[in-house]
Formats: structure tokens, sequence, C-alpha cells
């Protein structure tokens, strides 16, 4: 078995037509300096270094603005390893010279890895699973002849629960880009 070069592994990395192998993206996501710089360019993107820098200090900190001596840290960690590992993946796009970052082409392959719930709100697998859970209860109550919910058909249930999950599905799916494969 041959070794390979560091070039051969990041043309192999960037390799479009394949997407990122999961172990790649789980390596990406477990360094929270790489989450935060994938959250800031979500929110402003693209962006520059130095204020990329400073944002994520300041969230780190929770001061804002945050400590000199972090912010340089930041600063320098990104630039000398979180950007270029970002970049190699095809995740980010860092010009290291003018110190400009923006999403890369594959960014939209980690998306579903970053879901950020806030507090109180149901995640997309939660909202999935619920609208299932619910729909299959009201269905089997109304076969059983629960009173209120025997007075309709439970094809009824069923057939309302798979229209929601279809339009919600069909939503999810225009929102991040994706095309309708049949049209």
């Amino acid at each position: 078995m041959g070794t390979t070069t560091l070039e051969e592994r990041m043309i192999e990395q960037r390799d479009t037509n394949k997407p990122l192998d999961k172990t790649k993206i789980h390596e990406v996501l477990s360094n929270d300096r790489r989450c935060r710089v994938l959250e800031q360019l979500n929110k402003t993107n693209p962006r520059n270094l130095r204020s990329l820098a400073d944002d994520i200090a300041a969230a780190q900190s929770e001061e804002s603005p945050a400590p000199r001596d972090l912010r340089q840290s930041v600063y320098v960690t990104l630039h000398q390893n979180h950007l270029p590992k970002l970049d190699s993946l095809g995740i980010v796009q860092y010009d290291d010279t003018s110190k400009k970052v923006a999403l890369g082409d594959r960014a939209n392959e980690i998306d579903g890895f970053l879901e950020v719930v806030e507090h109180g709100h149901l995640s997309k697998s939660e909202y999935y699973f619920s609208l299932v859970l619910l729909g299959l209860l009201t269905t089997l109550a109304s076969s059983l002849g629960t009173p209120v919910l025997d007075l309709l058909d439970p094809i009824v249930y069923a057939t309302g629960a798979l229209g929601i999950l279809l339009v919600s599905t069909a939503h999810q799916m225009q929102q991040e880009g994706f095309h309708n494969p049949i049209g």
C-alpha cells in the first residue's frame, strides 16, 4: 500500500463529486471555533478574518469586546489552523493574503449537522418525529373508537398527517435549496 502526499489528500478531499465523509464532518465540527466560524459566516458572508475572530472571541468570552489576548489567540488559530483545514475541505474559501473568508461550495453538506435549536423550540428531527407520532396516534385512536376522534374515519387522520408531512418536507427542501426532482 503506497503513501499519499498531502497534495493528493487535498485533491481527494476537494473532489466535489463525492459527498464529504461523515468522519471528516464530525472532525470539523468537533472543534468549537470551527463551528463558530460556520455560524458567523451563515450570519454574514463573506467576512474579513479580523472581524470574524473578534466576534468568535466575544462569543467565547461572553464579553464585548473580548479581552485582547483572547482576540489575538482566536485570530492566530483561525489563520494558522482552522481556516486552512476548512478551506482544504471546500467548506470555506479562505484567502490568507487578503484575509477574506467566505462559505465554500461544500458548506451546505454540513448544514444539517449545525442545526442550532433555540431554547423552547423543536429541532427538525423532533418536529418530524412529533408529527408522525401524532398522526399515528390519532389514526389509531380513531380506529379504536375513541370518543370525538371516532367522528372521522381513520384515513382522514392518516391523510392529514401525511399531507402536513409532505408540505413541511417540501418547505424545508425549498429553504435548503433543493430542487423538485419530479418537475
